[in-house]
């Protein structure tokens, strides 16, 4: 329970900052661990269930995307002109939503996406060669060499891409996707911690008047100030919400609460050595 009344004083309570900054390094680094993996198993949790939502999730992204495809006997089957590529809006939100990030892809380039089922198959060199390419049985992710037959993908021989089928073959493989949300979140989120402690400690060294303590001190004032950055974040997440600048939101309202409790910690140091000299 006292991590998360850490939370809670980090964000509400300035006087926490008295006793924050006399904690030991390697309490601080867990609070920090701690945070960290919270916020990356509730953004998990709900990148998963919008991913698999029955209106807002991708399973009719997918089935429009797929319009006109179908795979029978394990192999694919189309009426498109070959090699079809698939760059455009549509290929590169759903990239995105299934890597847990929507803006990730953008546009996806040509020849990202393309679908060749020819036999025998064509040799991609060069330029011109796909990144992932759907052949004839099978999905290719050229750049780190892996095969997937479509049927250890779709779990039968035969499947049409129809919301419903679709939206299936993504509840069977509900685990799969937490897990992968699960792992994104704590790698980006590391970075994002380490960025926002960086700024916010660098920021306030260099501003701070009374710099006694060192660059320590300011860490460790830093590292509890990124609580509003890491569990707006997961916020957000839970929100369903995709936008790029919450970031700079986040940041904006550590970087009070930072200067707020140094501010607090000069007041309280310089009543003490009031207090001393009046005393003495």
């Amino acid at each position: 329970m006292s991590f998360f009344s850490d939370l809670h004083k980090s964000i509400f309570d300035l006087g926490f900052y008295r006793e924050a900054v006399k904690r030991s390094r390697g309490r601080v680094v867990m609070f920090m661990l701690k945070l960290l993996v919270l916020t990356a198993l509730v953004t998990g949790v709900s990148k998963t269930y919008y991913l698999l939502h029955s209106e807002r999730g991708v399973a009719p992204l997918i089935s429009a995307v797929f319009s006109g495809m179908e795979i029978v006997d394990g192999r694919l089957v189309t009426e498109l002109e070959q090699p079809y590529d698939m760059s455009g809006v549509m290929p590169a939100e759903l990239l995105g939503r299934l890597m847990g990030y929507p803006h990730l892809f953008e546009r996806t380039p040509k020849n990202f996406l393309v679908v060749d089922t020819r036999t025998p198959p064509v040799a991609y060199e060069g330029a011109d060669a796909p990144h992932v390419l759907l052949g004839e049985t099978s999905v290719e992710f050229r750049v780190v060499r892996m095969e997937i037959p479509y049927k250890n993908i779709t779990g039968s021989e035969n499947f049409q891409f129809t919301a419903s089928a679709v939206q299936g073959v993504l509840n069977r493989n509900a685990v799969s996707f937490a897990l992968q949300f699960f792992m994104g979140a704590l790698f980006f989120g590391f970075f994002t911690m380490m960025i926002s402690a960086f700024f916010l400690s660098l920021a306030a060294y260099i501003f701070a008047i009374d710099r006694r303590g060192g660059y320590g001190r300011f860490a460790r004032l830093a590292s509890y100030a990124i609580t509003p950055v890491m569990l707006g974040s997961a916020l957000v997440a839970v929100s369903g919400v995709s936008a790029e600048w919450t970031w700079h939101v986040f940041i904006i309202i550590s970087t009070i609460i930072m200067f707020r409790a140094m501010t607090r910690l000069s007041l309280d140091k310089t009543s003490e050595e009031k207090s001393e000299v009046h005393s003495g």
